[in-house]
């Protein structure tokens, strides 16, 4: 396992465009949509506001963003939002988009049960991602969420679909120690694992939407063009 060290409402929203310099980046080339899939606290509207913020930044670098919310606390169960999701990035691959998928903390087992559904995804990015070992969580955790509790139960054997150049086009970002996960849970065997210098579970997802932009897309970019 490789590991480096660096430094709406709706389901089907309107899209972030963005800027004329973003829509007008790499010309001829079909546009990436990135689609965010946040934690467990999709339902916080500071959380989601400032999470939303951080996107809108991402604009300049050419790369179009849409937040998708699993509601993890919602009656809905995990396939029923997976389905959603689904539907999500077929609308845009319509469209004639190439998607890629960013899930934070719990949104990191969609974007993975996405992916190994859905192998016309060009790449994936998780920050902070919990995917694994549902033992690891205290039951009134699960029990209100339990979309998240019923992904880390069905991700694991959906994990075992993808191969190793499947894993290749995975990037996974941790913190250096992470407070709220545990650390080894956050590395994903054959994927692009790097190690950001903060600390803390929330810090580590913010610090990424805002101050790894550029590695993501950097990475985006790569895995497009093999």
């Amino acid at each position: 396992m490789s590991e480096h060290v660096t430094s709406g409402d709706g389901d089907l929203p309107t899209p972030d465009d963005g800027t004329p310099a973003a829509r007008t980046a790499h010309a001829g080339k079909p546009p990436i949509r990135l689609i965010y899939v946040p934690g467990l606290g999709d339902r916080m509207p500071p959380l989601v506001h400032l999470q939303r913020e951080a996107l809108r930044t991402w604009r300049a670098l050419g790369v179009r963003t849409t937040m998708f919310r699993v509601r993890w606390s919602s009656d809905a169960s995990f396939e029923e939002r997976l389905d959603r999701l689904d539907a999500l990035v077929d609308q845009f691959e319509q469209r004639g988009e190439r998607v890629a998928l960013m899930g934070a903390s719990a949104g990191a087992g969609a974007v993975l049960a996405e992916y190994a559904r859905r192998r016309s995804i060009v790449a994936v990015v998780i920050i902070a991602g919990k995917f694994l070992e549902p033992e690891d969580i205290i039951k009134p955790v699960l029990e209100h969420n339990a979309p998240f509790a019923q992904s880390l139960s069905a991700v694991p054997k959906l994990l075992e679909e993808l191969g190793p150049e499947d894993r290749a086009r995975i990037l996974s970002l941790r913190s250096a120690r992470d407070g709220v996960v545990d650390d080894e849970d956050t590395l994903l065997e054959g994927a692009v694992n790097e190690t950001m210098r903060v600390v803390g579970h929330v810090i580590a997802i913010g610090y990424a939407l805002m101050f790894r932009a550029r590695r993501v897309v950097r990475f985006l970019r790569e895995v497009v063009t093999d």
